[in-house]
């Protein structure tokens, strides 16, 4: 019988081979032979661990939002709940802009993510969701947020909205003035009635 840790590591590298066929090939033209001969295993052996090649894409995608969120967050500067929440919401834009993975399928395979902009949350986006949560504790419990049921699942629209655009952005140079933009919304709609939000300066850093 497999270890628990045999069979982790055996994903892990699964999902590294799924990605590195997405990264080249796009969702549609990436295929389960593909998968499995860069991830050393047969056919049979990929369908009966992943179920699918959309089930493998997903939890590539899934990965990949884990591991650059927690790279964020774990950057994340002290202050106040309001300054970490802008800095990762910010930083979390620009690192998944720049994602190889996401890339490939928002250029190959847009259609892809339209159900998880259109009809329901994924994996992904809910774990986003817990990262914004935890920080809008962390600010109202420091009095530097003011918040209301709605506003983790709004924050997280607003900032999708940034990263589904970034190709755009990037090709008409103006992701980094959008994102300078974007954190001072986020600290003007965060900030506390009657409380004067941190000003960012031309670089895009709170004074």
């Amino acid at each position: 019988m497999k270890s628990q840790r045999t069979t982790m590591r055996a994903d892990e590298e699964l999902i590294a081979a799924t990605r590195d066929a997405v990264v080249l090939h796009g969702v549609r033209r990436t295929t389960a032979n593909d998968i499995a001969e860069r991830a050393g295993i047969s056919r049979m052996t990929f369908y009966r661990r992943m179920g699918s090649v959309e089930n493998a894409v997903l939890q590539t995608l899934t990965q990949e939002f884990r591991s650059r969120a927690g790279t964020v967050r774990t950057g994340t500067p002290t202050g106040t709940g309001r300054e970490q929440l802008v800095h990762f919401a910010v930083e979390s834009v620009r690192v998944f802009a720049t994602s190889e993975l996401l890339a490939s399928i928002a250029e190959r395979d847009p259609e892809f993510l339209i159900p998880y902009v259109t009809d329901r949350f994924g994996a992904s986006q809910e774990l986003i969701l817990d990262q914004l949560r935890a920080l809008l504790d962390a600010g109202m419990a420091d009095g530097s947020i003011e918040a209301s049921e709605g506003t983790a699942v709004t924050l997280l629209l607003a900032l999708q909205g940034v990263a589904l655009s970034s190709r755009v952005l990037l090709k008409t140079n103006a992701f980094e003035a959008s994102l300078a933009e974007l954190k001072k919304m986020l600290e003007r709609y965060l900030a506390p009635s009657g409380a004067t939000p941190s000003k960012a300066g031309a670089n895009g850093v709170v004074a």
